[in-house]
């Protein structure tokens, strides 16, 4: 496993776009880092629009695979997710990022990519992008605190019935549901056995998460988990009222004959609040009714 060094005052960090165009300043994300002790470097491309992402598909590959390969950058803060990820994922030469690891922060669309960085076994972050953060200061100050190898993670949980308490160990693997079903078969499929399981998703109907969650089921990730952490499940729907049960209740049906932990209720996905969490590092869980405890392991 190729650990990225901790941030200090001074380093440089890139922002680059990689997915849907920006509709949105990313001036607050780029003040909130400045204000860090952070050297900023926006991508030549960023501001680019070709019809619904971020440039054409070269141009987003050029600001990604130049940030990758410049050794004075230090970070790469994703600009937004929507969609495009996937569509430039295959085109990008991952070997100076091997040699020299930095961290990958995003969250959403660029599911993917830290998929991606997981498999290749260099840790990441699912967290805040360009455009949220500075929206919201605990977010950003547990976003600070992981670049900068400020201790581990104690964050909050909206008391749940259903969060099952205890401890175990492994990886962090996973984030945007649908994004996760997307990686089965491809070079970014996630490994989910040992591993503790993090979903959250947005925008889908109640019979669409539940397709996604069978398609893991069905596909063997499911059944070798070491904890579950579930993150915001925003805007599901179900106009007709078909499914009786919240979704909260069709997900742990899921994972409740699995005799380890389950976290229901971390702010971490599609609100305002998106607490940040390293993917593909080895960690202890503790997991109790109002509090999850992460030590990350080197």
């Amino acid at each position: 496993m190729n650990v990225p060094y901790f941030l200090k005052d001074g380093d440089k960090v890139a922002i680059v776009a990689t997915a849907k165009r920006l509709e949105s300043d990313i001036s607050n994300g780029v003040k909130a880092l400045e204000d860090w002790g952070l050297e900023v470097s926006v991508g030549e491309h960023v501001h680019n629009q070709f019809g619904y992402f971020a440039g054409t598909d070269e141009e987003r590959i050029h600001d990604l695979q130049r940030a990758l390969d410049d050794s004075s950058v230090k970070a790469i803060i994703f600009a937004r997710g929507g969609y495009g990820t996937t569509r430039i994922l295959d085109g990008l030469d991952f070997s100076n990022y091997l040699n020299q690891p930095k961290w990958l922060v995003g969250f959403s669309d660029l599911t993917s990519i830290l998929l991606k960085s997981a498999v290749i076994e260099v840790p990441c972050i699912h967290g805040p992008v360009g455009v949220t953060i500075g929206k919201d200061g605990k977010s950003d100050l547990a976003l600070r605190d992981l670049l900068f190898g400020h201790g581990n993670s104690v964050l909050p949980l909206v008391e749940s019935t259903y969060t099952n308490s205890g401890r175990c160990q492994g990886k962090i693997v996973g984030g945007n549901l649908y994004m996760i079903c997307e990686s089965l078969g491809a070079s970014n499929e996630i490994d989910t056995t040992g591993n503790i399981l993090f979903l959250e998703e947005v925008g889908e109907a109640k019979y669409s998460v539940d397709r996604l969650m069978t398609k893991l089921k069905r596909s063997g990730k499911l059944d070798y988990l070491s904890g579950v952490i579930i993150g915001s499940f925003s805007s599901i729907s179900d106009e007709k009222s078909y499914f009786e049960e919240s979704v909260e209740e069709m997900l742990l049906s899921y994972f409740s004959h699995l005799d380890i932990p389950l976290v229901f209720g971390l702010e971490a996905g599609h609100e305002k609040r998106n607490y940040p969490l390293i993917i593909g590092m080895n960690c202890e869980l503790e997991v109790s009714e109002k509090t999850l405890s992460i030590t990350y392991i080197k």
